[in-house]
């Protein structure tokens, strides 16, 4: 066994009601926070409740979707401008990481977060402290280092790392999921079936991370179906939640590979969002590295609860069709003579840690398959 180091400083509260909990958290850490969402979530019943718990809090809600430079450089100068010294994410990725990199940016010298982004500034170790709130169960992003942003100016979409993006509390409440419609449900658990797959046949892959992976793949498999169908099914969507914060905890140190280096292109260029991108891929990279993964791939699977690679990806392909989500490319709208650029534009530095090599002929060939 190699050697290894497991770590995870975000500390995790969870279970139905835990937000309630969140003012006293908030407490702990400071003394002026801020609530941090995206625009769609406020105008959502369980906002009220947000706002019932933590009354008279300032609200920041400009965060896009798939959240750009210029939303985290927004949200860090109403830190710095107002002094808050705790910031609340609550909502999906985009809420999230758009809040982490904004806790830095906030604290430091550098006049946007592209310096980081795409300019190869360091992060910095100092940070105004988050708590995540998670209302998805999919990205993950409430125990991970890393904040997926993209920047219209320079056409890159692709996550930031750095310890200091380690949230410093994670308030996970199962209640939050229960409206979630259920192509959301889907994408979003799809996107953390990913994390498990992707942590777990990482060349970076470790024995802690390992079993949070088949803990997680195992609990979305068996459960995301009825999450989807039985929206208020309270039993599926504590599993779904507790399935997404492992999945994040699996892939933090491992980190992604192909599905999440193709996730990038598909994005940015095409629009999809990041969950549904990841899940486009998904089949075909199962299908791509299962043959090199020999025992390992046997002993997920059996972890799993499911015979081979096949049943797998059938199951796969299932929850893409109940969610609504595209499987070829005409479906997701994208025009194959674009797929030698698709192919070029996905080695993603996350390319490097797939198991099995793969090559510019290999991706043309997936994304013919894929037409």
């Amino acid at each position: 066994m190699n050697l290894w180091t497991f770590r995870i400083p975000t500390a995790v509260t969870f279970g139905e009601g835990a937000i309630r909990d969140l003012p006293r958290i908030a407490a702990t850490l400071g003394q002026r926070p801020l609530l941090v969402a995206d625009r769609d979530l406020v105008r959502l019943p369980l906002w009220a409740r947000i706002q019932e718990i933590l009354p008279g809090t300032p609200v920041f809600a400009e965060v896009t979707p798939d959240p750009t430079v210029g939303s985290v450089d927004a949200l860090a100068a109403v830190v710095r401008d107002q002094r808050h010294d705790v910031a609340i994410a609550v909502g999906g990725g985009s809420a999230m990481d758009c809040a982490k990199a904004a806790a830095c940016l906030a604290v430091g010298d550098l006049p946007s977060i592209r310096a980081v982004h795409s300019g190869g500034a360091p992060l910095g170790s100092a940070r105004v402290p988050l708590i995540a709130v998670p209302t998805t169960a999919g990205t993950g992003s409430e125990v991970t280092p890393f904040a997926v942003l993209n920047d219209p100016e320079t056409q890159r979409k692709g996550p930031i790392a750095g310890d200091a993006l380690y949230p410093v509390h994670a308030v996970v409440d199962p209640e939050l999921t229960y409206s979630l419609p259920r192509k959301v449900s889907v994408v979003t658990g799809l996107d953390a079936l990913s994390h498990a797959i992707e942590g777990y046949w990482s060349r970076g892959h470790q024995p802690l991370c390992d079993l949070l992976a088949v803990e997680a793949a195992r609990l979305i498999c068996r459960h995301l179906r009825q999450a989807a169908k039985q929206p208020d099914d309270a039993r599926a969507r504590a599993a779904m939640s507790y399935a997404a914060t492992l999945a994040g905890a699996a892939f933090q140190l491992p980190k992604n590979a192909m599905v999440h280096a193709c996730s990038f292109p598909l994005s940015t260029r095409y629009h999809l969002p990041h969950g549904v991108a990841c899940a486009f891929t998904l089949e075909e990279a199962i299908r791509f590295n299962a043959p090199v993964m020999g025992p390992r791939m046997t002993d997920f699977l059996r972890g799993i609860g499911l015979e081979d690679a096949e049943e797998l990806i059938a199951l796969v392909r299932e929850l893409k069709q109940l969610g609504g989500l595209p499987c070829t490319l005409r479906e997701a709208g994208i025009p194959p003579e674009v797929i030698p650029q698709l192919a070029r534009e996905s080695f993603h530095p996350l390319m490097n840690n797939n198991p099995r090599p793969m090559t510019e002929s290999d991706l043309v060939a997936m994304y013919q398959r894929l037409a």
